[in-house]
C-alpha cells in the first residue's frame, strides 16, 4: 500500500468518529448560543477553557506516552501492568487538581470571571476535570490494545448522552446551570468509556514499589514534550479569553471562542486523524533523512489538498456557518474567523514538521517552538485588540503561524536536510490562490452574486483537487471511505 493511501486510511474510522461528535457539539453550542446569547456561551467558553487546562495537568502527557506502551508491549502480564498504572497515575494527578481548583475556587473566579461569584460554580465544575482525567486514560488504553471499534463508540456514545444531556438542561437551569452541564458531559464520557474499557476483563495486578516508580518515571518522561506544550498551549487559551474578559467583555469571548470552534472543527478532524499512524511510520524512518523527507512532504501534500477545500469553504460561508451553528448576535465574529482560518491553513504545513522533531527525541526544542508560538499569539492578540479593537482578533494567530512555519522549516533543514517536492510547492501555491480568491469574494460581493461565485470556485477546486488525487497520489476518497465504512 502506498503512503498516501495508509494516510487517507487512517483518517477513516477516527474521521468519522470525530464527524458525528463535531454533530453533537454544533447541536449543543447551538442551543446554548440561542437559551443563553453572547454573554453566556463567553461564561461556557471560560469555564471550558479552565477545564481544558487544569486537565493537560492531571494528565502530564501520560495518556499519550501510555498508548506506545501499551501498544508494544508483547507480554500480557506487564501490558496490564502498564495499563494499571496508567489508571492510578491519572486518577491522582486528576484528584490533586480538582482539590487544588476547590481550594482556590475564589481566587481562580476572579481571574477568570474578574468576580468571585462564580466560585460555586469552580467547585462544581472541578468534578469534571476528575472525570476528563480518567476517561482520557480510559481512551488511551483502548487505542493501546487496537480496541479501535470500543474506543470509537465509546466516544460517540458519551457525545451523544452529553449533548442530550446539555440540551435538556440548558433552559430549564439557564446561566446558573452552566457548571453543570459541563460536569455531567464530562461524567457520561467517563461512563462510557468505562464500559468498553471493562469488556477486556483485565486483571488487577500486584506491583512492587521499585517497579511502579521506573515504570511510572519512564510514562513521564515520554509524555514531557507533549504535556508541556499542551500546558503551555492551555495557559495561552486561559490568559487570552481572561484578557479578553477584562479588555472588553464576556460577549467578545463568547464571539472569539465562537470563531475559534468554527475555524479549527474542520482541520482539526484532519489532524487528528491523520495523526494516528503518522508517529509511528516516522519512527520507523527516522535515521534515514531520505525516507523522513519524503514522508513528511507526502503528509504535507495530502494533508494542504484536501485542508485547503474547507478553508475556502469558511471564508466563503462565514456569516451564514455563524448564523445557523450559533445565532445573528454572533454575526461580530465574521471577521474574526476569516483571519484565524488563515492561521489554521498553516497548522496542516507545520504538523509534520513538528511530529517529526519529536520522532527525532528532541523534546527540547520542540517546547521552545511551541513556547514561541503561543508566547507570540497572546502578545500579538493584546496589542492588535488594544490598538485595533475586537475587529483585529486572529490576525494574531495568523502571523504567529507564519514565524512558527519559517522556524519549524529550518530546524527541519538542520536536522535532517528538509527539502520540499515539486508537488508540494505545486499545491501550496494553488491552494494559496485559492484562497485569496475567496478572501476577495466574501468581502467585495454578496447575495446571488456570492453564491454563484463561491459555487464556481468550489466546483474549480474540487477538479484540481480530483486531478491531484488521481495524477499523482493514485487515489479515490470516496472509494477509500466507503471501503472503511463497510469495515
Amino acid at each position: 500500500m502506498s503512503t498516501y493511501k495508509s494516510i487517507l486510511k487512517s483518517t477513516g474510522l477516527i474521521a468519522l468518529v470525530q464527524v458525528v461528535q463535531l454533530i453533537f457539539g454544533l447541536i449543543r453550542n447551538k442551543f446554548i448560543a440561542l437559551f443563553l446569547g453572547t454573554h453566556g456561551f463567553g461564561i461556557w467558553g471560560l469555564y471550558q477553557t479552565y477545564i481544558e487546562m487544569v486537565s493537560t495537568f492531571s494528565t502530564l502527557g501520560v495518556d499519550q506516552s501510555s498508548v506506545r506502551e501499551i501498544a508494544k508491549t508483547e507480554d500480557i502480564q506487564e501490558k496490564e501492568q502498564y495499563i494499571y498504572l496508567t489508571k492510578i497515575t491519572i486518577l491522582c494527578f486528576s484528584l490533586i487538581a480538582a482539590i487544588f481548583s476547590i481550594f482556590f475556587s475564589k481566587s481562580i473566579s476572579r481571574s477568570l470571571f474578574q468576580s468571585e461569584s462564580y466560585y460555586i460554580g469552580i467547585i462544581i465544575i472541578s468534578s469534571s476535570i476528575i472525570f476528563n482525567g480518567v476517561s482520557k486514560g480510559h481512551k488511551s488504553i483502548l487505542n493501546g490494545l487496537r480496541d479501535m471499534k470500543g474506543l470509537a463508540l465509546s466516544q460517540i456514545i458519551g457525545s451523544a448522552l452529553g449533548s442530550i444531556i446539555t440540551i435538556s438542561l440548558v433552559y430549564w437551569l439557564g446561566l446558573e446551570g452552566i457548571p453543570w452541564y459541563l460536569s455531567l458531559v464530562g461524567l457520561s464520557t467517563l461512563i462510557s468509556t468505562w464500559w468498553f474499557l471493562k469488556r477486556h476483563n483485565l486483571k488487577h495486578t500486584i506491583i512492587s514499589r521499585k517497579y511502579s516508580y521506573n515504570k511510572i518515571k519512564s510514562l513521564l518522561f515520554l509524555g514531557l514534550g507533549f504535556s508541556i506544550t499542551a500546558i503551555i498551549a492551555a495557559f495561552s487559551s486561559y490568559f487570552s479569553r481572561t484578557y479578553l474578559s477584562e479588555a472588553f467583555n464576556i460577549s467578545t469571548v463568547g464571539l472569539y471562542q465562537a470563531s475559534w470552534t468554527i475555524s479549527n472543527l474542520y482541520i482539526g478532524i484532519i489532524l487528528s486523524a491523520m495523526g494516528i499512524d503518522f508517529m509511528p511510520r516516522l519512527v520507523k524512518v527516522i535515521d534515514d533523512s531520505k525516507k523522513l523527507t519524503s514522508l513528511i512532504n507526502e503528509q504535507m501534500e495530502l494533508g494542504a489538498l484536501i485542508s485547503s477545500i474547507g478553508v475556502v469553504f469558511i471564508l466563503l460561508f462565514s456569516k451564514s456557518i455563524l448564523e445557523i451553528l450559533y445565532s445573528s448576535e454572533f454575526l461580530l465574529a465574521n471577521d474574526i474567523i476569516k483571519w484565524q482560518v488563515l492561521g489554521v491553513a498553516l497548522r496542516v504545513l507545520g504538523f509534520p514538521f513538528s511530529h517529526a522533531i519529536m520522532a527525532k527525541n528532541k523534546p527540547i526544542i520542540y517546547v521552545i517552538l511551541q513556547a514561541v508560538f503561543w508566547s507570540l499569539d497572546y502578545i500579538l492578540l493584546v496589542l492588535l485588540s488594544k490598538t485595533y479593537g475586537v475587529g483585529a482578533l486572529g490576525v494574531n494567530y495568523f502571523v504567529a503561524y507564519i514565524v512558527y512555519l519559517l522556524l519549524c522549516w529550518l530546524i527541519a533543514k538542520r536536522l535532517y536536510n528538509f527539502h520540499s517536492t515539486n508537488i508540494l510547492r505545486q499545491i501550496v501555491c494553488g491552494s494559496f490562490i485559492f484562497i485569496c480568491a475567496a478572501w476577495i469574494i466574501s468581502n467585495y460581493t454578496s447575495g446571488t452574486y456570492l453564491i454563484f461565485m463561491a459555487i464556481s470556485i468550489l466546483l474549480i477546486m474540487a477538479g484540481w483537487t480530483n486531478y491531484y488525487l488521481s495524477k499523482h497520489m493514485n487515489l479515490s476518497i470516496l472509494n477509500a471511505i466507503k471501503k472503511q465504512i463497510r469495515k
